[in-house]
């Protein structure tokens, strides 16, 4: 099969997700309850993907599987 056996690199998991109203709040929030754990995961294995719907903003965070910290507390 084409593409088998193809690297493609670190799978992204999606660790937290808010949708509006308020997800920036409520990701500042999150972000500062995991600080420790978040502390030692590499800038490149970390993804924040945010943008705007018709109710505003929302927030995506994707961490490489091989750097998953233990302990995230859910937002």
């Amino acid at each position: 099969m084409a593409g088998e056996l193809l690297d493609i690199g670190f799978r992204p998991k999606l660790v937290m997700s808010l949708d509006p109203p308020d997800a920036e709040t409520r990701f500042r929030a999150w972000q500062a309850a995991n600080a420790k754990a978040l502390a030692g995961v590499p800038a490149e294995a970390m993804r924040v993907e945010y943008g705007r719907t018709g109710a505003g903003l929302y927030v995506r965070v994707r961490i490489d599987e091989s750097q998953l910290p233990a302990g995230l507390a859910s937002p």
